[in-house]
């Protein structure tokens, strides 16, 4: 079984395990879900290398109706239409500044929060570029399933930081010349699409 396949059915797992937690009453159910959430947490920590207590508290954080989450991402460009690009300090990898909504955020809300964390600069939302499905893309696989929305952001004002709590660096590239990027947060693909779409004045959002 490849890594995609299993990630999809261990996601599929989860979903189960996690909808029979939110709708089932019968205790006996109740264990068996809960045994299923565990039995998949070790799994994973056993592929990841992670603790497995780090992972089971991630699965318990998930209540109620398992839905996809989402991951929002900014497309801000300089005077030189080059695309603003943060180094993760978990993989040392590029990508689009972003991450994910918090409870009662507004996506819009979540990337402009998102963008000053991780680069010190304010910014205005101004159009949504795309809303795309991680499972329908070239992602590597992981879990959770989540949805990715793109922002085209104005930045208004603060000072672009090279290291934050988040970040080591910061910089702006040439659709053309983009570094090495975090794959599991966006790919090369969509960052030129997303800037051709700009560039063409294209008002339509891309959707999955």
């Amino acid at each position: 079984m490849d890594e995609k396949t299993l990630s999809q059915f261990l996601e599929q797992i989860l979903a189960t395990a996690q909808a029979g937690l939110t709708y089932s009453t019968d205790r006996f159910d109740i264990e068996r879900f809960r045994a299923l959430q565990q039995a998949t947490a070790a799994l994973l920590a056993t592929d990841t290398g992670q603790p497995v207590t780090r992972i089971q508290n991630w699965i318990d954080l998930d209540s109620h109706y398992p839905t996809p989450k989402l991951d929002v991402r900014a497309l801000i460009l300089d005077s030189n239409q080059h695309v603003l690009l943060v180094r993760e300090a978990s993989d040392g990898l590029w990508t689009l500044p972003g991450g994910w909504c918090d409870i009662g955020e507004s996506p819009a809300d979540a990337v402009v929060r998102e963008v000053r964390e991780e680069t010190g600069l304010s910014v205005r939302p101004t159009r949504l570029l795309a809303l795309l499905d991680k499972h329908k893309h070239a992602h590597p696989p992981q879990l959770p399933h989540a949805l990715k929305a793109f922002f085209l952001c104005d930045s208004h004002g603060g000072e672009l930081l090279q290291q934050t709590s988040e970040t080591t660096a910061a910089g702006f590239y040439a659709p053309t010349a983009l570094p090495e990027l975090s794959t599991h947060r966006v790919l090369t693909e969509q960052i030129r699409y997303l800037y051709a779409q700009v560039a063409a004045g294209n008002m339509a959002a891309a959707f999955d």
